[in-house]
């Protein structure tokens, strides 16, 4: 139903692509499927998840035209990258024992 607005919608794609940096940095090496214009493509997920970088990249600047939300996109890649980059140096670990401690009053 066109409700004949400009405005965006941003659903669950951020989210999945955090997910997806996650794990192709945990994993790099870790080969994904994908299917594009119904071909099937198989690559590392390090570099998907450089590709999917630079496709947000160049859709935010214009270059790649489309109804797609980049700045999402891009926005849960980079989630994605702090989140690891914060678990692998430990920062994460400190809070799980708080939350740990805050959520054992519920049980």
């Amino acid at each position: 139903m066109d409700r004949g607005g400009g405005g965006s919608c941003i659903g669950l794609s951020g989210v999945t692509l955090a997910l997806l940096a996650f794990d192709s940095l945990v994993y790099p090496s870790k080969e994904l499927r994908m299917i594009v214009s119904f071909v099937p493509i198989q690559l590392p997920a390090y570099y998907l998840f450089l590709s999917l970088v630079g496709i947000s990249i160049a859709g935010i600047l214009g270059l790649i035209g489309g109804n797609v939300a980049h700045s999402t996109h891009l926005g849960g890649l980079l989630f994605g990258t702090i989140f690891y980059e914060s678990f692998k140096r430990g920062c994460v670990q400190r809070y799980n024992y708080k939350f740990k401690k805050a959520f054992k009053s519920i049980k």
